[in-house]
């Protein structure tokens, strides 16, 4: 992990040892944000003001960037926590069998097969007038009295062929 400081444009970077334990080498007097840099870990910043008058005298305090005003101290020397472990990586999602069912193809293509074998069954068929309307659906569907699909784009795309008038006809 690398530690940085930073205040404005001047910044500086320690290594983390085996320890634990970091130096940030030559530090001038001034407010620094330092800052862990881990991949793994995401790790809270903390805020440093090192005194010129009072002999490099160090405060140490928590940043918080929606209350800046707000002061929280920690103790010299530094030890910071972490927030939580970083995840680079989206789990990827299951898929489990009830997901056909959530989809809003499932209906469409139920409802239709409900229709066509369960309703007919549910309808009383013994009813005289229930036979009477079936049975003329049934005629209806057997002999249709629309034209044949084949003939009708037959004779819109062809047409009907015109016998040609001759020269000799027009005197």
């Amino acid at each position: 992990a690398v530690v940085s400081t930073q205040s404005g444009h001047y910044g500086r970077d320690g290594y983390v040892q085996q320890n634990g334990s970091f130096i940030i080498p030559s530090v001038k007097p001034g407010s620094y944000i330092v800052t862990v840099h881990n991949p793994n870990y995401i790790i809270a910043p903390i805020r440093v003001e090192i005194s010129s008058k009072a002999g490099g005298k160090v405060r140490a305090r928590k940043v918080d960037f929606v209350q800046p005003n707000e002061v929280m101290l920690v103790k010299y020397p530094l030890v910071f926590r972490v927030n939580e472990k970083t995840d680079f990586f989206e789990k990827r999602e299951t898929w489990h069998i009830t997901d056909v069912f959530r989809s809003p193809m499932v209906p469409m293509l139920i409802l239709p097969i409900f229709f066509m074998v369960l309703l007919p069954k549910i309808k009383d068929m013994q009813d005289p007038e229930t036979k009477k309307e079936l049975e003329e659906a049934s005629k209806m569907m057997s002999n249709p009295q629309m034209p044949d699909m084949s003939d009708m784009l037959a004779s819109f795309f062809g047409g009907t062929k015109k016998p040609k008038k001759s020269k000799s006809s027009r005197r």
